[in-house]
C-alpha cells in the first residue's frame, strides 16, 4: 500500500502539494483507493480516498496502527559537509538506517558552504516512504565547527571513527550498553585537522576508534557505522 505524508483533519488525512501530485498525476490513484497516511507522528493511518479536488484530496481514516519502522534509539548524525554527490548518498542511507536527526557542519577543510534545504527535505521524505517510517527525519541548517562540538556534549555517547586512530582500537559493544541518546561524528573527503580532532577527542563522552586499515569514503563510513550501532543496540 502506497504511503503519503499529509495533515490530519478530524477523521481525514488531507494530501496536498507535491504528495498530491504524486498520488494523482504519477500513480493515477482515484476515489475508493486505499493508502497509508502519515502525519509526522508515530502512527500509520490506513485510509480510503474519499474526495479528490484540483489540488488536494481527503482520505478517510479507517484504521490506526503504531508504526513499526521507527528507531528505538535516538541516533543523531553530525556530518562534516562533503561534496554534493556524497550528500545525496548519505541522506537516504542515514534515514533508512534509523537516524533521528542530521546535522551538517563546516570545518577548516570544508570546501562547499551551501546546502539546498528543500532538496534535502524532499530526499528525507522519499527515504522515509521507502523504509516505511511515519515520522520525518530532521535535517538542520549548517553548523560551524564550534557549535557542533558544543552539541556533542549533550549525548550519552559521541562516536568518533577516526582514520588516524590505531587499527587495534575498535568500538566495543559494551560501550553502547544502556545508551539511548547516541551521536556519530563523520568527516568529509578532506578529514579533520589535528587540532579539530583533538578538540573532539577531549570531550568526556567521546569514544574514538578505528574502522580498520582501509580508509573509507564519508558516505561508506556513515553506512558502516550506523550498521554497527544498529547491531550493537538493536535499533
Amino acid at each position: 500500500m502506497k504511503r503519503f505524508f499529509g495533515e490530519k483533519e478530524g477523521d481525514f488525512i488531507k494530501i496536498s502539494v507535491d504528495e498530491y501530485n504524486h498520488l494523482k498525476k504519477i500513480l493515477r490513484m482515484k476515489e475508493g483507493d486505499s493508502i497509508i497516511g502519515c502525519v509526522n507522528d508515530e502512527y500509520d493511518y490506513y485510509c480510503t480516498i474519499k474526495k479528490m479536488e484540483s489540488k488536494v484530496c481527503y482520505c478517510h481514516i479507517d484504521k490506526i496502527e503504531k508504526n513499526l519502522a521507527l528507531p528505538k534509539k535516538n541516533i543523531v548524525l553530525f556530518q562534516m559537509l562533503p561534496k554534493k554527490e556524497y550528500v545525496d548518498n548519505i541522506i537516504p542511507k542515514a534515514v533508512e538506517l534509523g537516524v533521528s536527526e542530521i546535522y551538517f557542519f563546516t570545518s577548516s577543510w570544508t570546501g562547499q558552504k551551501y546546502l539546498n534545504m528543500e532538496r534535502l527535505k524532499t530526499q528525507v521524505k522519499t527515504a522515509c516512504k521507502q523504509c516505511e517510517r511515519s515520522k520525518l527525519v530532521k535535517v538542520y541548517e549548517i553548523l560551524d565547527f564550534d557549535k557542533m562540538v558544543e552539541l556533542l556534549g549533550e549525548f550519552d555517547i559521541a562516536l568518533f571513527p577516526f582514520e588516524r586512530e590505531s587499527v587495534l582500537n575498535k568500538l566495543e559493544e559494551k560501550r553502547l550498553k544502556n545508551k539511548d541518546n547516541i551521536c556519530l561524528v563523520v568527516g568529509n573527503e578532506a578529514g579533520f585537522t589535528d587540532l579539530e580532532a583533538e578538540r573532539i577527542k577531549s570531550l568526556k563522552n567521546v569514544e574514538t576508534f578505528s574502522l580498520g586499515g582501509r580508509i573509507l569514503r564519508c558516505d561508506t563510513a556513515v553506512v558502516s557505522m550506523l550498521a554497527i550501532i544498529n547491531h550493537f543496540t538493536g535499533n
